[in-house]
């Protein structure tokens, strides 16, 4: 192969190597080339002696690529200089290899390429035939400045489950409401924390935000009152819903282990098909349910209401939760306040304490629950749609890693892949 060739194609300078033609070794399912180092006049990095002379020479290998299956390495005769002055001895780096590395940077530039990528540094180790250790440290050298990015002017912010080296159980994620990019993720939702962070938020940046989105945590609202006062608050509709269906669920196993009688349709029904009664009725009602057991045919929806009619306040719960599933015919604030009103109201006509707390939640959330029904002048409604579909990524990188302990490195992970690869 011609010298120059192999060297350019691999980032080497071709004027540190002797000038000779370059023989392919061929080797089980790769190659080895070698070269040599050619002697430059130099000067001593001790003592600046203007003379070095050949002291020895050692081979080193270096792996160029591990593409397709073909393994391809570079060994090199390299020279180590010594001073006749000072009596040290030195080994000069050379382009295209960092000093004490057995990969090119052919390769490392690969490798750091796929970090981009959902996948496991196992699976990056296996593919160019490296070491897992390796590869976390290109990795962690790579992504040693991490910076998040600036505050949106419509900010969503949730949190993830994340179990490491932190001290809290949930990390939390910053994102844009209309771009999807993850803006941040932060370590744990801890108020002491969240003060820390935002406090270190210039100002001026702050006071861009105009839409606050979060859930009923009341840390969150903490942090939007008292570093976003002018930004408008919203309550995402998601755990709103998500409140009352907890609520209902509850409701169900307590109908079907005090009132269902024992050996009946109804508690079989209930209790191998919960998810049902969290649904939109007008999507299933239609549906055919067989019971092998009983030797019956049946529609849900008509399987539902016999279920629920055992017990009053299960009927009421989910007659509410149909009306809250139908949130998207109310457009307008005030539209919306009178819809919510009206849920409020039925919600403590239950008597029922389940439903009680509920309502006493949105009545506390109130304004900012009208927020997230009302549309925005966009025609959209505001929500943390986005915030929820980041952290389904999240947790596709967490899952493919088997789990992170390392909060660093998981952050780094998240902010390559959901920020910055649309941005190399």
């Amino acid at each position: 192969m011609d010298f120059n060739t192999i060297l350019t194609r691999f980032g080497f300078n071709s004027s540190n190597f002797v000038n000779k033609p370059v023989t392919a070794i061929e080797f089980g399912n790769g190659f080895m080339y070698e070269i040599e180092e050619d002697y430059e006049s130099r000067i001593c990095p001790h003592c600046n002696h203007n003379t070095l002379h050949i002291h020895s020479y050692k081979w080193i290998e270096v792996k160029l690529s591990s593409t397709l299956g073909v393994k391809e390495y570079l060994r090199i005769k390299r020279i180590r200089y010594k001073c006749p002055k000072c009596g040290k001895t030195h080994t000069f780096e050379l382009r295209g290899i960092d000093r004490n590395k057995s990969i090119s940077k052919f390769v490392e530039t690969a490798i750091k390429q796929e970090f981009y990528e959902i996948q496991s540094f196992s699976t990056i180790a296996k593919r160019y035939d490296i070491s897992l250790n390796q590869v976390i440290n290109i990795f962690d050298e790579y992504t040693k400045v991490m910076p998040r990015r600036p505050l949106p002017e419509y900010m969503c912010i949730d949190e993830k489950h994340f179990e490491g080296d932190t001290d809290g159980n949930y990390a939390v994620v910053i994102s844009d409401f209309f771009s999807g990019e993850v803006i941040d993720v932060l370590e744990n939702r801890q108020l002491d924390y969240l003060n820390e962070y935002f406090d270190n938020i210039p100002f001026k940046e702050r006071s861009n935000v105009k839409v606050f989105i979060s859930d009923m945590y009341d840390g969150y609202s903490y942090i939007k009152n008292k570093y976003f006062p002018k930004a408008l608050f919203v309550v995402d509709l998601f755990h709103v819903v998500k409140l009352l269906t907890t609520a209902l669920n509850k409701i169900r196993i307590r109908t079907y282990n005090q009132i269902a009688l024992d050996d009946t349709i109804e508690r079989n029904f209930m209790k191998a098909n919960w998810r049902y009664f969290l649904m939109d009725q007008f999507k299933i009602s239609n549906k055919e349910y067989h019971s092998k057991k009983f030797d019956t045919y049946i529609r849900y929806g008509d399987m539902i209401v016999r279920c629920i009619k055992l017990n009053p306040v299960f009927w009421d719960g989910y007659n509410i939760l149909q009306e809250l599933l139908h949130y998207d015919r109310y457009d307008t604030y005030s539209e919306a306040d009178r819809f919510l009103d009206r849920i409020i109201n039925k919600l403590y006509m239950t008597c029922d304490e389940l439903l009680e707390k509920v309502a006493d939640s949105y009545k506390k959330w109130k304004v900012g629950i009208i927020h997230g029904l009302a549309r925005n002048q966009t025609g959209r409604r505001f929500s943390n749609a986005i915030a929820e579909n980041n952290n389904s990524h999240i947790q596709k990188v967490i899952d493919v890693a088997y789990g992170y302990r390392n909060f660093r490195r998981f952050r780094a992970r998240v902010m390559l892949i959901l920020t910055y690869k649309n941005q190399r």
